[in-house]
């Protein structure tokens, strides 16, 4: 009798997961993120610490040299040098004389502005050497912008003896950030937040010293008006 049984060997897939061999590779299917700002215009952290003289640089060191000189000039009415007792046998003692503050800022600050008017003075003639475009009314209209929020500053200061710290901060940082242009009401609340911390924190915790005779808060009931002035 025939065995028609096949004697052919069939072979059997491994079934095996190959996977251990195979590293896992990503493949993302949008676009990595890319700025649209130009690359001169990016924040570079390096900037803030860099260095360059600008075309208003021989202005603003003469101003600053002659701030100096009025100083140095006036060391000798204004320190309490006629007053000094130098024959002292204690070094700690001598310290604390008042003269002894302004001698060590009259020594620090008169020769750094000389010696930066004299890099600003061969960096000016350098440029008009080489014909470079003079921008000093560009770069001095600059530092006046600066003006504007010291009299924020200002402002906000003497606004504390009249409505208080807490309201005085948090409506500054409101007029602030609205100036600066962020406008919405998310960062409004957030505004009012970090004020309302801020204020906790310096005047509640750590119990700065702030004006106490504050116009707004004389106009409240006994009671509040003692709490507020105390925390607020």
């Amino acid at each position: 009798m025939t065995d028609f049984r096949s004697t052919t060997a069939v072979s059997q897939p491994d079934l095996g997961s190959t996977s251990a061999d195979v590293a896992l590779q990503s493949t993302p299917v949008g676009k990595g993120f890319k700025s649209s700002i130009p690359r001169e215009r990016r924040f570079n952290v390096a900037d803030l610490f860099k260095f360059s003289r600008g075309r208003g640089d021989l202005l603003f060191s003469a101003l600053f040299l002659a701030a100096a000189l009025f100083v140095a000039l006036s060391f000798f009415g204004e320190s309490g040098w006629a007053d000094r007792d130098l024959p002292q046998r204690r070094l700690g003692k001598m310290l604390k004389q008042p003269w002894v503050g302004p001698v060590i800022a009259v020594m620090i600050l008169l020769p750094a502005a000389l010696g930066n008017f004299a890099l600003s003075l061969r960096r000016a003639r350098l440029d008009r050497r080489k014909h470079r475009p003079n921008k000093t009314r560009y770069e001095v209209v600059q530092w006046l912008r600066a003006v504007e929020f010291v009299a924020y500053f200002i402002v906000y200061t003497r606004s504390i003896e009249l409505i208080g710290y807490l309201f005085a901060t948090i409506i500054f940082a409101v007029l602030m950030v609205f100036r600066l242009g962020y406008r919405s009401w998310r960062w409004l609340g957030i505004t009012i937040a970090v004020s309302f911390v801020s204020v906790l924190f310096f005047r509640t915790m750590l119990q700065i010293k702030t004006p106490v005779n504050i116009w707004l808060y004389n106009q409240l009931p006994d009671g509040l008006e003692r709490f507020m002035k105390v925390y607020f």
